[in-house]
Parts: structure tokens; C-alpha cells; sequence
């Protein structure tokens, strides 16, 4: 199992073309709605090593834990990245035990598509609008990409922590 991410933000100025897009390419969609993240530190031990420990959940339940690595040189987004999924009581009993704590949190609406192995998000985010994630191997970004006529100028390559704190990791 590869444990890279490969992915590309994009600004959205029409999250309805890309709906409509992702339906006529039979994409499913997998989840939807309010998603929070919280991001876990202690003594700023993951931050020194551009590292980010993240804890993601949809609603209440079930919610997945993530290390998130320092980013590779790339064309796109790229790092390392572990994920376990686990329960939100669970995983904050287990972080809380360790020494970590919040450092920063925010949530954003979230739309989920699989579209064989290429994940795609639409996010909106308060203060910022809407973007567009694709997640997966090079050649399927850039012909999502493509298809969408989104360009070089559509790129964002700020991460979501960045642009809401401008906290680089």
C-alpha cells in the first residue's frame, strides 16, 4: 500500500459545472456536508518537522486520524500521508492521552465524489469560497483539469491551514 498523496487545489467559481460535470462522468458521490478538522500538536514537535496531525470527521461518529508529512517536490501536491479510520471519542482520548493538543481548527462544507480511483472534492469555506480537490494519479488530475478548463491561475496551492492562519506546515 503507497502511503503518497497526490493532489491539486483549484479555486471554484462554478461549483454547478462541476457537479454536473462529475455526474455525466459517472462519478459517485460518497459524502456530503459539514466536515471539522482539528489539528493536534504537543511542543510544537509536529510543526519543527512540517507535519501535520489531523483529525477529520463528517457529523458526529466515526472520524479519521491523519499524519500528514512535509511536501515532496512535485507538479502537484504530493506528500506522504498515513490515515486510520477510527472513532472521534476514541481518537480524542487517545491524542488527549499522549500530550496533544488542539492547535488550530476550522470546518468546511464538503462534497465527496469517487470516480474510480480519483477522489474529488467541492469545499466552500467561509471568507475564502469555493475550491475543488482532485486526489489521485497525475495523469487523472490533469485530465480532470482539462475537461474543466481550469488552468494555471485556477491553481491554489496554499493548504487550508495556510490560508485560514497562515501556518505552514
Amino acid at each position: 500500500m503507497a502511503f503518497v498523496e497526490i493532489e491539486q487545489k483549484y479555486r471554484l467559481k462554478d461549483p454547478a459545472k462541476v457537479r454536473v460535470f462529475l455526474r455525466d462522468l459517472g462519478a459517485k458521490k460518497v459524502a456530503s456536508g459539514l466536515e471539522s478538522n482539528e489539528f493536534y500538536d504537543k511542543n510544537d514537535f509536529f510543526k519543527k518537522q512540517k507535519v501535520a496531525l489531523r483529525l477529520r470527521r463528517f457529523g458526529y461518529g466515526s472520524a479519521t486520524l491523519t499524519l500528514k508529512g512535509p511536501r515532496i517536490r512535485s507538479r502537484f501536491t504530493k506528500r506522504r500521508e498515513i490515515e486510520i479510520p477510527l472513532e472521534y471519542a476514541t481518537a480524542k482520548e487517545l491524542l488527549r492521552f499522549l500530550g496533544c493538543r488542539v492547535r488550530r481548527q476550522y470546518s468546511k462544507k464538503r462534497e465527496l465524489y469517487r470516480c474510480g480511483p480519483t477522489i474529488v472534492t467541492v469545499d466552500f469555506l467561509k471568507k475564502f469560497g469555493w475550491f475543488l480537490e482532485i486526489e489521485g494519479r497525475p495523469q487523472a488530475i490533469q485530465g480532470i483539469e482539462k475537461k474543466l478548463g481550469l488552468t494555471g491561475a485556477d491553481r491554489e496551492e496554499r493548504s487550508y491551514l495556510h490560508m485560514l492562519f497562515n501556518w505552514k506546515h
